[in-house]
């Protein structure tokens, strides 16, 4: 996707549904709000609902689940993705990789046999995009 183009409505609208179904803890409902525009988009937007689905698969899996290991392979994952197109005019987007970057870490420390990671959720904030 070019830097600025617009994206479509069907993809704000689920952008905006999982960024907050994401915030509320509602992570397996997230996924399933980007998944719907991830099966109609192509390229960059397709790539970063990718990672944004892997990310929230990942707390879902850790948090609710209980599941440390497939939280990191999922968290790492999903950043690979969002890396790979960066930002793509989505403000919020830099905060919550970092934030996620940290809970990856962490996630993976916990697989090894550390202590659940005590750290907030990040949050994704409003995630409309141009």
């Amino acid at each position: 996707m070019e830097p600025g183009a617009p994206l479509s409505h069907a993809t704000r609208r689920a952008l905006a549904e999982g960024g907050r179904l994401f915030d509320a803890g509602a992570f397996f409902d997230a996924h399933e709000a980007w998944e719907e525009a991830w099966r109609l988009e192509q390229g960059d937007v397709k790539a970063m609902l990718h990672g944004l689905i892997q990310i929230a698969a990942g707390f879902h899996k850790g948090l609710v689940q209980g599941r440390s290991a497939g939280m990191a392979k999922l968290l790492g994952k999903g950043l690979v993705r969002v890396d790979a197109v960066g930002r793509m005019d989505l403000p919020t987007l830099g905060l919550f990789r970092s934030d996620v970057a940290q809970w990856a870490e962490a996630a993976r420390r916990w697989s090894e046999g550390g202590p659940r990671p005590d750290l907030p959720p990040p949050r994704l904030g409003p995630l409309r995009g141009p």
